[in-house]
């Protein structure tokens, strides 16, 4: 019993700790702030030493933690027993948590309103507690075990490393614009606390972009399925929060400016939060089928439903209370009713997903059955909206505040270009594709236009990121159009056979078998179009018993070919054979890219940027208005 005796005295820490933080961060809600302060500050530090024990308990294999026997193994590269430290329910429980409460320790701290600091403390230790009670890491198992499971084979990618971290520092840090909008909006005579929260929020969106299309890579190149994105409950735990963020950043503009959505803005500033936390329910309630099944447990989920629906009906409850804000009045075609109608078409593409994604949850818990969403709903109700979001990239840039919109020669240009490069993709791909060739059509303009006036009006600071985002959200809807119009082949292939799809000849010379340091493999030699060669492989892990797919991609901006192989026969005479042409998935990834930039560079600039732009809402106000009449009335 000597080799368990570090991980039983690693256990005793982690425990000790992490219920040191949870009294830490439950005083922190209740004592004055001088306190509260110094107390979250041992909260964060506490929840931090819990997950770095945890974490050098995977790191060496410490096999009498039970979390550890069931999430990694000897033969695991240290970079993956590192990244079960997420890998499970347990672990990624205490790693959202313990994450939770050191940003709000650190962000938080300093403030001079303790309304935030205590919300956020409070929010922190009961995800804290409720990891201690009911997803302890730290807990031994009743027989030690020889060597681990080891990590599902399909984690073992590097985007495991990153992918996940990124997401859960997204979700996290929602806590902070959440605790500052409830300890402001109880001074509802000014305005100020948006630019503060709109910062984190901006935090929040950059690292979901990223995320999001990390995993969205992740799934494209490693599940061999021909897809990017898949509406899984897990891709859908950032996309709400997301939409809604987005949703905040176009309105807030708007009430910065002189009060007006106010109500809407303050809802949108604390939605996400809630949204968060709804998805963390989604994702480990098992009540929703999802590839992520690894990190499920229904007694967690319904406390998580609870909890998900007590924030929701509260910030909503506290929205209607809240003031109105200034009255419209009428109703325009400036910058203003661009950003309004902007946020509202996220806010509908928000219900949408929502509706989706928690149906299955209703179902479970309400009705007692177990349903599914097909994807066909979410394409059926978000990609319309998408289409009308795309002609506002291309003409809401080249409006002012309460001035006309773009004139007609602008509306023709872009009717003009979509329609041309429409045609032209249904002439080449028949009329069946004309969903996407409206796709196309559209984005193709937006990104014309966008690019003639980025080169025209040279924009600085803010105006370039709005043009850079909006540039990238238009690459991201001509890429996802455009991937509609692959093709598909499935079958059995032997050595010699040949087979055509969309254009392309894809040969099958070889089968061979071996074995690498981790896993025995049988890999397939392909040769597309008689020169570029795809090597996909069948990969058998350690000890777990079912094999999986490593698919090979070529990718080129036109078109990506992806080729998997799912099962080999007797004597690697055959093997079943998916190819997938995918066309202009590549601009997703390149979109997807400028978007992050966008953020990053909003995040660099925005001081100097926040000040050009209140000057210039300054100099476009119309004459007559004060500065009172900026404030929520």
């Amino acid at each position: 019993m000597g080799r368990y005796h570090p991980t039983v005295i690693a256990g005793q820490v982690g425990s000790a700790a992490l219920w040191g933080a949870v009294l830490a961060g439950g005083l922190a809600t209740l004592l004055p702030a001088r306190s509260s302060r110094r107390l979250l500050t041992t909260a964060g530090v506490l929840a931090s030493v819990a997950t770095v024990v945890l974490g050098w308990a995977l790191l060496v294999v410490d096999l009498s933690l039970e979390y550890v026997a069931l999430t990694t193994s000897r033969a695991t590269p240290w970079p993956y027993r590192i990244a079960a430290l997420w890998g499970g329910m347990d672990g990624s429980m205490l790693f959202y948590a313990a994450m939770t409460t050191v940003i709000a320790a650190m962000t938080l701290r300093g403030r001079s309103t303790g309304v935030a600091r205590r919300l956020a403390a409070g929010v922190g230790t009961a995800l804290l507690l409720f990891t201690v009670v009911f997803a302890n890491p730290f807990v031994e198992p009743a027989i030690p075990a020889v060597d681990g499971v080891g990590l599902l084979a399909i984690l073992q990618h590097p985007a495991m490393i990153y992918h996940p971290p990124l997401l859960y520092l997204g979700l996290t840090i929602l806590v902070v614009p959440f605790a500052l909008t409830v300890g402001e909006v109880t001074r509802p005579e000014t305005l100020f606390w948006i630019v503060e929260v709109r910062r984190w929020l901006l935090v929040s969106w950059t690292l979901l972009t990223v995320g999001m299309v990390t995993g969205a890579s992740w799934a494209y190149v490693e599940l061999g399925w021909g897809g990017f994105w898949a509406w899984d409950p897990v891709e859908n735990t950032a996309l709400m929060p997301w939409l809604a963020v987005t949703a905040f950043l176009h309105a807030s503009r708007v009430t910065e400016r002189d009060g007006r959505l106010a109500r809407s803005t303050t809802t949108l500033a604390m939605l996400p939060f809630a949204l968060s936390i709804l998805g963390v329910y989604l994702t480990r309630s098992g009540v929703t089928g999802s590839i992520h099944a690894f990190a499920e447990d229904p007694v967690i989920g319904r406390i998580l439903l609870g909890a998900a629906l007590v924030a929701t009906a509260g910030i909503l409850v506290s929205g209607f209370r809240l003031p109105q804000g200034s009255p419209w009045g009428s109703l325009g075609a400036g910058r203003d009713s661009w950003l309004a109608a902007n946020s509202a078409l996220m806010g509908m593409a928000l219900v949408f997903v929502v509706i989706g994604s928690a149906y299955p949850a209703y179902a479970q818990v309400f009705l007692g059955e177990q349903v599914g969403v097909d994807p066909t709903f979410f394409i059926m109700t978000v990609y319309p909206l998408a289409l009308v979001m795309t002609i506002g990239l291309a003409l809401a840039l080249r409006t002012r505040w309460s001035r006309p919109a773009p004139g007609a020669a602008h509306w023709l240009a872009l009717a003009g270009l979509a329609a041309s490069v429409g045609l032209g993709v249904m002439a080449l791909r028949g009329a069946a594709s004309w969903p996407a060739a409206i796709g196309i059509g559209l984005a193709v303009a937006a990104m014309v236009l966008l690019v003639i006036h980025l080169a025209e009006a040279r924009p600085r600071k803010a105006r370039l990121v709005a043009h850079l985002a909006h540039l990238g959200m238009a690459m991201v809807v001509f890429g996802a159009a455009g991937s509609a119009l692959g093709a598909d082949f499935s079958g059995t292939m032997r050595p010699g056979d040949s087979i055509e799809v969309a254009g392309h000849t894809v040969t099958l010379e070889r089968i061979t078998t071996g074995e690498a340091d981790r896993f025995a493999y049988a890999r397939s030699v392909f040769r597309v179009d008689g020169s570029a060669v795809l090597q996909p492989e069948i990969r058998a892990y350690e000890d777990q018993a079912v094999p999986v797919s490593e698919p090979a991609l070529r990718s080129t901006p036109g078109s990506d070919l992806i080729v998997a192989t799912s099962l080999l026969f007797p004597e690697a005479s055959a093997v079943e054979v998916s190819v997938f042409v995918r066309p202009l998935v590549w601009w997703v990834w390149l979109g997807a890219v400028v978007m992050g930039a966008a953020g990053l560079l909003a995040l660099v600039g925005r001081g100097e940027d926040g000040a050009g732009r209140r000057r210039g809402a300054r100099e476009e106000r119309p004459r007559g208005e004060t500065a009172s009449e900026t404030s929520v009335r």
